[in-house]
C-alpha cells in the first residue's frame, strides 16, 4: 500500500438494465476510498453521454456537460480503474463511446482494469480490447483483476461474496495503487 493519498477514478462501462458490474466498481471504490485514496465512481448510468460528434479536445466549444465533467475528472485524476462487462466478446459500446470522447487526456495516464462476466472467463475478451484502446490513449497500461460469476461474487450493494476473491482484490488494489503512484 502507498502511503500517499491518490486521487482515483472508476469508469463503472455500462448503463445497462440489470448490470451486474456496478457490484465491483462499488467494492472498489469504497476498498480504495477506505484505504485513504480520494477516489470517486463514474456511472455511466447516472450521466448522459451522447454518440460522439465531437471530441472535447475539438475546435467545437459545445461539449455536453457530462462529458466536459468526465474530461475535466480525468484531467484531475492520478489513475483510473475501468470496470467494464464482457458484451458479445468485447465491451460495452456505451464505453468505448465515452472514452472516445476524450485522447490527450489519457496521455501518460495510469489505467487499470477489473471486467467481470456471468460466466467462468471473468470477462478476459473484454480486457484484451481495453488493453488495446488505453495503449492508443498512450495510457500506462497497469494490473487487471477478471471476475468469473460475477452475480454470485458480489451481492447487489457491492459485497464481496467469494470468499476465493478476497485475496485477488486485495493484490489487485495493492497493485492498483504501486502502478498509480508510478505514473502520477
Amino acid at each position: 500500500m502507498t502511503e500517499d493519498k491518490l486521487e482515483l477514478l472508476v469508469i463503472e462501462g455500462t448503463a445497462r438494465e440489470g448490470r451486474k458490474s456496478i457490484r465491483p466498481a462499488l467494492y472498489v471504490t469504497r476498498k480504495l476510498n477506505s484505504r485513504g485514496h480520494d477516489t470517486e465512481l463514474f456511472d455511466l448510468a447516472d450521466r448522459e453521454i451522447p454518440m460522439l460528434e465531437h471530441t472535447r479536445y475539438s475546435d467545437n466549444d459545445k461539449h455536453p456537460e457530462d462529458i466536459e465533467e468526465f474530461g475535466q475528472k480525468v484531467e484531475k485524476a492520478d489513475g483510473l480503474v475501468v470496470v467494464s462487462p464482457e458484451y458479445n466478446h468485447s465491451i460495452p459500446g456505451s464505453l468505448k463511446n465515452l472514452l472516445d470522447h476524450l485522447y490527450p487526456e489519457y496521455n501518460d495516464k495510469p489505467f487499470s482494469f477489473v471486467t467481470v462476466s456471468g460466466g467462468s472467463f471473468g470477462g478476459v475478451r473484454a480486457l484484451s480490447h481495453l488493453h488495446d484502446v488505453a495503449l492508443e490513449f498512450g495510457g500506462n497500461i497497469g494490473p487487471d483483476i477478471p471476475v468469473s460469476n460475477v452475480g454470485s461474487t458480489f451481492n447487489e450493494e457491492g459485497e464481496l461474496e467469494d470468499d476465493n476473491y478476497i485475496d485477488r482484490f486485495e493484490s489487485f488494489l495493492d497493485d492498483v495503487e504501486e502502478h498509480t503512484a508510478r505514473y502520477s
